[in-house]
């Protein structure tokens, strides 16, 4: 297939792919019309795929690139899909050879709800944002070209919101400085998401191994305290500094080693006395990092916390948990109790759940946030 032809098809897909996502957010599930649109954009992708095994659609700036050129779109389709990429932070999408219907459904209907968060590449389908690999080694004529800059978008990696978090958390450990330009985004994309999602419950992701546990658990955490921060009435700075202290809540635990936060059984006294130094080791990462908000380093210090002055880490004086930190315990425990663990193979029940915050009022969490929170679960 040369490229001339790969254009053509290529136009046709995102054409009727474009249609699919559009239909599907106004057209309930079986309606003719949006399972029209998405069978003619799988029987496409399936000409394609045939001959390239794999397809990748990139955006820079307002280009959308395949095979490093320029896909030339003539309609109105290109602007409209360009708009769902950048709805949901996505700069890359690749469709791979075993492409099933229902994997395609799945996507285009998630992109229509903006519950895209809930999903997670996959062997078929990958998307994410780019990241950009730097070259050891520059031309000292490279000028920053378009077509210099179209180059290195095949070192380019899918990264999930989960990767970023891991990267960050890893940078710190690397002894890195934390760029608030990324936790900044990254309480955006939340947002955005919360605002799209009917019910913003859907944008949470499961947990698919031990290894993933502690950056999903962390991007649950975010959409929650977020959900729950602007339902209280927070606005502007102060809800993106909580979103932002929210995913770096768990920030100490990247020193905590995996065979005590993989342990399948109960931790030994020792193992506990461990776990629980990752709240201070956080806080005090966040100490040295140059322009974190004060709010995030007693998020990660007082998570763990409670209501009635227990917890750890045990602080003297009459010490009192801030809101913030009162938000962040109680979104943890409710994302950690609904998701699978190696101690616990099945998530908790959701009545169960609430019976242990609200059981837990008063003692462990603050009273008004856990009947606010579970409010807003209820709706």
């Amino acid at each position: 297939m040369d490229f001339n032809e790969l254009q053509k098809l290529m136009s046709r897909v995102v054409t009727s792919f474009t249609a699919a996502v559009e239909n599907a957010g106004i057209y309930p599930n079986d309606h003719p019309q949006v399972l029209s649109f998405i069978r003619k954009t799988y029987n496409l992708l399936g000409e394609l795929l045939e001959v390239k095994g794999e397809i990748t659609i990139i955006l820079i700036g307002d280009t959308l690139m395949v095979d490093k050129r320029p896909l030339i779109i003539l309609d109105s389709g290109k602007t409209a899909f360009i708009q769902i990429m950048r709805d949901h932070l996505i700069d890359r999408v690749t469709f791979v050879r075993g492409l099933s219907f229902a994997q395609l459904e799945e996507f285009v209907r998630n992109l229509s709800s903006a519950s895209l968060a809930a999903m997670r590449s996959s062997q078929y389908i990958k998307f994410g944002k780019l990241r950009i690999k730097d070259h050891d080694e520059q031309d000292p004529d490279h000028d920053d070209s378009p077509a210099d800059e179209i180059d290195t978008t095949y070192d380019a990696q899918v990264q999930t919101t989960e990767d970023r978090i891991n990267n960050i958390y890893q940078n710190t450990l690397d002894g890195e400085k934390i760029n608030l330009e990324d936790t900044d985004e990254i309480v955006r994309h939340f947002m955005d998401n919360i605002h799209r999602e009917a019910n913003p419950l859907r944008l949470l992701a499961e947990t698919k191994s031990n290894d993933e546990y502690t950056f999903t658990h962390t991007a649950n955490v975010g959409i929650l305290t977020l959900f729950l921060a602007e339902y209280l009435g927070f606005k502007g700075s102060y809800l993106n500094n909580i979103g932002v202290s929210a995913i770096l809540h768990d920030v100490g635990k990247v020193t905590t080693p995996e065979e005590i936060l993989s342990k399948p059984g109960p931790l030994t006294s020792d193992e506990r006395t461990v776990m629980e130094t990752h709240s201070t080791k956080g806080a005090f990462n966040l100490m040295e990092q140059a322009n974190i908000p004060n709010i995030a380093v007693l998020a990660a210090m007082e998570h763990h916390m409670k209501y009635n002055g227990t917890g750890y880490p045990r602080v003297k004086g009459g010490w009192e948990q801030n809101i913030v930190s009162q938000m962040i315990s109680i979104t943890d425990v409710y994302d950690a109790l609904r998701t699978t663990r190696p101690y616990r193979p099945d998530p908790v029940p959701l009545n169960k759940v609430k019976h242990i915050l609200t059981s837990e009022s008063g003692s462990s969490f603050n009273p008004y946030l856990v009947e606010q929170f579970l409010n807003l679960i209820d709706k």
